[in-house]
């Protein structure tokens, strides 16, 4: 079946800032989680937590100059897009 994907309103926003472009390849590789989750290339991330958020693990995949990052909840089968942004200011 697959995993759901959830963009949280704070990643839809930040999607909304980037170039038009790049929007659609995020959109592809996000879209590529609903079937492989972890998919080649992810990473999980270690000593990183966002707050307000209950989740234990964040995991990023690269998109050019851009991270995505996310987490797995296996028991709903959903994916939460947390945050999408620049290399540069992603991990703030």
């Amino acid at each position: 079946m697959g995993y759901k994907i959830v963009i949280t309103e704070s990643a839809a926003k930040e999607l909304k800032r980037i170039p038009a472009k790049m929007q659609d390849r995020i959109f592809e590789k996000i879209e590529g989680l609903v079937e492989e989750p972890k998919p080649n290339g992810h990473k999980k991330l270690k000593n990183f937590d966002m707050p307000g958020n209950d989740y234990n693990d964040y995991y990023r995949i690269r998109v050019g100059d851009y991270r995505v990052i996310y987490a797995i909840e296996d028991a709903e089968i959903t994916i939460f897009v947390m945050k999408v942004a620049h290399r540069k200011n992603v991990y703030e």
